[in-house]
């Protein structure tokens, strides 16, 4: 047998490589050697054929084989033995200092007692096939990569970065608010999200309720974690920022920190991750990439949700994090309220050319902001398909779902900048409903045909096929393991193809082609015809037993035109401050539109732009002026009126807080003119409950509770304020400013401001002589926050003052000590008189005049001379000795004042 094996040997390692496998002639081993060899270079077809074990994918025609016992032999194909450079990643650089490395094993033990050998240390195990060491270069290349123990080495960055806080926040742009309208029940009932991250705050009173304890959480909290489960299922207690996509979700957290998947044991059920972070751009296959594909073909169940990054503006090939690769995930892109991709959001393609992101969300801060509100909606996704199915939603489906229900942005059919498109929520709910979804699997060479109606009068036909693929080998140039590929027959058997993207010309418009890189495949159809259309789906390879895969599939009917935002219950502005644009559907073909907007419940129409272009599907209005009213929109396209639901304009009414004081709080807002009362809401439990309703602009309460405030008018109510915060005690009590000075050269002016006038019975004046206080001043009817005292009598020196404010209930409230120095007959006030050595002086004029400040010494030398050029001087005696000196001070118009000064 052994003699056969050499004969083999000598035979595969003889033959001449192809012009095609060029790039790879680095791998082949230069000089014959007679043993048998573990891995080789072959082609693909080679591969597949044979059964061989792929643990490289170099490209789309050759890969690295491992050679199980003698199966090799049975080949009359091309097949080289290699050297161990395959096990590097392709973009390895060299460096003499220590770098980390990640190392992938069939066997950890073996590895681990193979590294010893070497006298390499600090070995940290990540899991059951992967170590992490630290090394230089030349003893990678040298002896590392030649162990047997040894399957890949990669160099990843594994610390994770925040990448954006909430600030803004607009339900309109993915039609989360139309969702809400149409599927008013959804709430995230019974779901649970993870949010990989810090830990967010758990008192945040729009998370109130939601921790599920969780041993992975970080002991870190941060306002960014707590940004994006706000985003996902918050209350809406503070504000329309503070409102999540799933109200009704628990969360539970999990450090970002290891940033390797969580063990399926510890997301205790959850079905969907939230991952609002990134590393660096890294373009190539890695540990990560492959430990998260593994998670989810293993558990189909799960979804991963990662933010593609911020680092756009460096052009494609930009995502942020080696994790961000793997196929089997989602990769979200941020657009703006007009549809239009943020300079920032990090850009495709991926490293083997797959579309990335698959798709965008609205943040104009940051891709972290739309990843959170994707988990959001996946996880009112899954919990609809529960209700309906009663079984759990899977991860192809939801991005089979996603995908085809998303608005297509940028080029036609899918890009690298946004992917397929923006999530349109309320579709993807429809898909649901109408069960518009097909599933399947299939085994190598075999083909599945599944068929759908088309009607007449029905327009953009859209399908996407989507499957989980087995993870790739870590270091693989092309990540697709399992090859599916999906053409559509139409009724006339017109074959159709999916788009393809060429990721060397990025900015290329898709074409129509096989498709040999991506998980995901999808055609549309602009105008199909009527009748049945077939589906197929090849197993052009599968490596596995079989492979499962999901289908969603839509079309719209012409003439048609739909309200999405407003809709009822909308606000607009959208949050009371932001101007969003109006949306609509519409399937009218190359036909404008009139709107108009009516404040009467449409009794008359204000025509607000003609010539609308029905193609762009939103309007960006800016109302002249702020109103409070109820109100309706209305699209006429030809002859017919399209009338939305009645929503309602109001605005925030800019809560500010005017007292923190004696246990008592007031609040107060503006009064818009049309606004007769207003709803006044308390934090009760984790909801704000209605505690009563008031005609003034103001509001105390004595419970130390949040409160928020809505305007009332037309029978309605408009949207609520931003809550009141919770504050210290007595953090804000009564005096906004109160200070005394010297009025008219001979009084004393004492003047104050107050933040309200709440509950004040009255207002003295005391004067505090040698620590005897006197009430010399009285204030009974109190009717401005602005008043003023005035001592006609002041003692020359210093005189000093305080404000109390008697309460109703006798309780005293007191300034600060006002402090006002009267010269009298002097032109100066000098103090102290009495100097330590780090003290400065003090010198106060009577008047804006200029002089000279003299010191002398008890010999008459004068050792100190300073200018003193305004009202108030410090002059800096901390170099002159101690003792007593004479000080003389010469005024521009001859005024002289002398005293004496002692320093010690």
């Amino acid at each position: 047998m052994k003699t056969k094996i050499t004969f083999f040997i000598l035979m595969i390692t003889t033959i001449s490589l192809s012009q095609s496998s060029d790039k790879w002639k680095q791998y082949i081993k230069k000089e014959t050697e007679r043993k048998f060899e573990k891995y080789y270079f072959t082609s693909l077809a080679n591969a597949h054929s044979n059964n061989y074990k792929v643990v490289k994918k170099l490209d789309n025609t050759f890969c690295i084989v491992e050679n199980q016992s003698t199966g090799l032999q049975k080949s009359s194909q091309k097949i080289f033995a290699v050297n161990n450079l395959w096990k590097l990643p392709s973009s390895f650089s060299n460096h003499k200092e220590d770098k980390t490395y990640i190392i992938a094993t069939d066997s950890l033990k073996a590895l681990i007692t193979d590294l010893k050998s070497m006298n390499i240390s600090g070995i940290e195990i990540l899991d059951n096939h992967l170590v992490m060491i630290k090394s230089d270069s030349q003893k990678i290349t040298n002896e590392v990569i030649a162990l047997n123990s040894v399957s890949s080495i990669s160099q990843e960055s594994l610390q994770p970065k925040a990448e954006s806080k909430i600030i803004d926040q607009n339900f309109s742009i993915n039609y989360i608010n139309k969702a809400h309208a149409d599927f008013p029940l959804l709430k995230g009932e019974n779901q649970t999200a993870v949010i990989k991250d810090d830990f967010f705050d758990i008192n945040d009173f729009d998370l109130l309720n939601k921790h599920i304890i969780s041993t992975t959480q970080s002991n870190i909290v941060s306002s960014h974690a707590t940004a994006m489960a706000t985003i996902v299922c918050g209350l809406g207690n503070s504000s329309g920022l503070g409102k999540g996509v799933a109200q009704k979700a628990k969360i539970l957290s999990s450090d970002f920190l290891n940033i390797y998947p969580d063990e399926i044991a510890t997301l205790q059920g959850a079905a969907t991750q939230n991952h609002s972070y990134g590393t660096e751009i890294e373009n190539f296959y890695g540990s990560l990439a492959n430990a998260y594909d593994a998670q989810l073909f293993s558990n189909s169940d799960l979804t991963h949700c990662f933010s593609s990054g911020n680092t756009g503006l460096q052009g494609y090939k930009s995502i942020t994090g080696n994790f961000k690769q793997s196929k089997n995930s989602i990769v979200l892109g941020c657009i703006d309220q007009n549809e239009v991709i943020m300079p920032f959001s990090s850009k495709g393609p991926a490293y083997d050319g797959r579309i990335k992101p698959e798709l965008v969300a609205f943040s104009t801060q940051g891709t972290s902001n739309s990843t959170a509100l994707a988990t959001g909606i996946i996880t009112l996704m899954k919990e609809h398909y529960k209700n309906i199915n009663n079984v759990p939603l899977n991860n192809a489906t939801t991005k089979a779902i996603l995908i085809n229900s998303a608005k297509d942005l940028g080029n036609p059919g899918p890009d690298f900048t946004y992917g397929y498109g923006n999530i349109n929520t309320d579709k993807c709910l429809k898909t649901i409903s109408e069960n518009r979804i097909i599933s399947g699997a299939l085994t190598s060479g075999q083909t599945n045909a599944h068929t759908i109606n088309v009607p007449e009068n029905a327009e953009n036909l859209k399908i996407t096929l989507v499957w989980n693929d087995v993870p790739a080998e870590i270091n693989s140039n092309i990540s697709l393991v399992n090859d599916l590929d999906l053409e559509v027959i139409a009724a006339d058997n017109t074959a159709f193809l999916p788009w393809i993207l060429n990721p060397d010309i990025p900015e290329q418009q898709a074409i129509r082609g096989k498709d040999k890189l991506n998980t995901i495949e999808q055609i549309t159809i602009e105008n199909p015809i009527s009748g049945s259309y077939t589906i197929n789906i090849k197993g052009s390879y599968v490596s596995n037993t079989s492979q499962q895969y999901s289908i969603a599939y839509e079309y719209e009917l012409k003439n048609q035109f739909e309200w999405n935002y407003p809709v009822a219950n909308d606000n607009f502005p959208y949050d009371g401050k932001t101007i969003s644009p109006f949306k609509w559907d519409a399937s009218f073909s190359g036909t404008s539109g009139e709107l108009s907007i009516s404040y009467d419940n449409g009794q008359t129409w204000e025509i607000i732009a003609n010539d609308i272009n029905l193609d762009s599907e939103q309007f960006l209005y800016t109302p002249s002026e702020q109103k409070f009213s109820k109100a309706k929109l209305k699209m006429t396209i030809g002859t017919t009126d399209y009338i939305s639901d009645s929503f309602i304009i109001s605005y925030d009414l800019n809560i500010s807080t005017s007292l923190v004081c004696d246990g008592t709080t007031e609040i107060y807002w503006q009064k818009p003119s049309n606004v007769a009362s207003f709803n006044i809401y308390q934090l009760t439990g984790d909801n704000l409950e209605f505690k009563e309703q008031t005609t003034n602009a103001n509001y105390t309460y004595t419970d130390g509770k949040i409160y928020t405030v809505t305007p009332i008018f037309d029978n309605s109510e408009g949207i609520k304020s931003e809550s009141t915060l919770q504050y210290a005690a007595n953090s804000n009590c009564y005096f906004e400013l109160a200070l005394a000075e010297i009025y008219q050269e001979d009084k004393v002016k004492i003047d104050a401001s107050l933040f309200s006038l709440y509950n004040i019975k009255r207002i003295e004046l005391v004067k505090i002589t040698n620590n005897t206080e006197e009430v010399i001043n009285t204030i009974n009817n109190i009717d401005s926050k602005t008043f003023s005292f005035i001592d006609s009598t002041p003692i020359k020196g210093s005189n000093r003052y305080k404000i109390n404010i008697i309460l109703e209930n006798d309780t005293i409230i007191s300034s600060s000590i006002l402090d006002a120095n009267y010269l009298g007959d002097d032109l100066f006030f000098i103090h102290p008189t009495l100097l330590g050595k780090n003290e400065e002086l003090f010198v106060e004029a009577k008047k804006d005049e200029n002089a000279v400040f003299y010191l002398y010494n008890m010999s008459g030398q004068n050792t100190f001379t300073s200018p003193l050029i305004s009202k108030i001087n410090n002059i800096n005696l901390k170099n002159t000795a101690s003792g007593i000196y004479i000080y003389k001070i010469i005024t521009s118009s001859g005024g002289i004042q002398t005293g004496k000064i002692a320093v010690f």
